[in-house]
């Protein structure tokens, strides 16, 4: 190992794990601040940048519980999922697990929710951009390749199924002036959020609309899509069916469509 990447190694290790005495002899003593104070600067600037990092990626939850109680999440989850990514974009994917694994947080069941709704929506604005389809590109296809067509969803797409008013109790948290919200617990509701151009949009389901979406993200054909509607749906499926992926081409859900006809 050369010189260089020891010393690195060492400062890692020091930003990582602190050690008691900090004046270290590999710390210059020629600086602006005695070695002591240099390498304390850095020890608390490591986590304070990813704590931070947490806070911008998850500014209700911030709102919910307050600083002091959303500093001690952030510094133990920190402990437990020290960052390992070369992005801090991915940084805070496990914090929504992590708390659902906490018992501190048992009294506030929905916060997990609310944590996993605020990532998917920080993933669907920074997801890859993508071609979308247009009713144009539906119109050229024939109605004999039709059950056969299999679509793919935009990269900004994310499914999730909530049990709690996580959407409401998010909007009334990051509104100019917060507002009272309940969080009131029921049925699982699905719920889509997505990109369109440069907007981050969610909106809620149907239970027909949320299980030939999920389908569609599978990589089903339109055909099996139309059987899995029967259950949902007495007559009229096709009429459905299409109604439905009309909307999905609007709202830019669709990149592309496939048919083993196509050329």
């Amino acid at each position: 190992m050369s010189r260089l990447a020891e010393l690195q190694q060492t400062f890692q290790q020091c930003l990582l794990s602190p050690p008691t005495e900090l004046t270290q002899p590999w710390v210059r003593a020629d600086g602006r601040a005695v070695p002591a104070r240099q390498l304390a600067a850095y020890i608390y600037a490591y986590p304070a940048r990813l704590k931070e990092v947490l806070a911008n990626d998850y500014p209700a939850l911030l709102m919910a519980i307050g600083e002091d109680a959303f500093d001690q999440l952030a510094q133990v989850y920190l402990d437990a999922h020290p960052s390992h990514y070369f992005s801090l974009r991915d940084f805070g994917g496990r914090l929504s697990g992590f708390i659902a694994g906490q018992t501190a947080y048992r009294e506030l069941p929905w916060l997990a929710e609310l944590a996993r709704f605020e990532w998917a929506l920080g993933q669907a604005f920074d997801a890859a951009d993508a071609a979308v389809a247009s009713t144009d590109d539906m119109a050229a296809i024939a109605p004999m390749n039709w059950p056969d067509l299999r679509f793919d969803i935009h990269p900004s797409v994310q499914r999730l199924n909530f049990i709690w008013n996580t959407p409401g109790m998010w909007a009334a948290l990051t509104a100019d002036e917060p507002t009272p919200v309940t969080a009131s617990a029921g049925e699982a509701v699905p719920w889509l959020v997505w990109r369109e151009q440069l907007t981050t949009r969610f909106r809620s389901l149907e239970p027909d609309e949320g299980a030939a979406l999920d389908s569609l993200c599978a990589g089903v054909s339109f055909a099996e899509v139309c059987e899995q509607l029967t259950a949902f749906v007495d007559d009229a499926v096709p009429l459905r069916a299409a109604t439905l992926l009309k909307g999905w081409i609007g709202q830019g859900l669709i990149s592309g469509i496939r048919s083993r006809h196509s050329t």
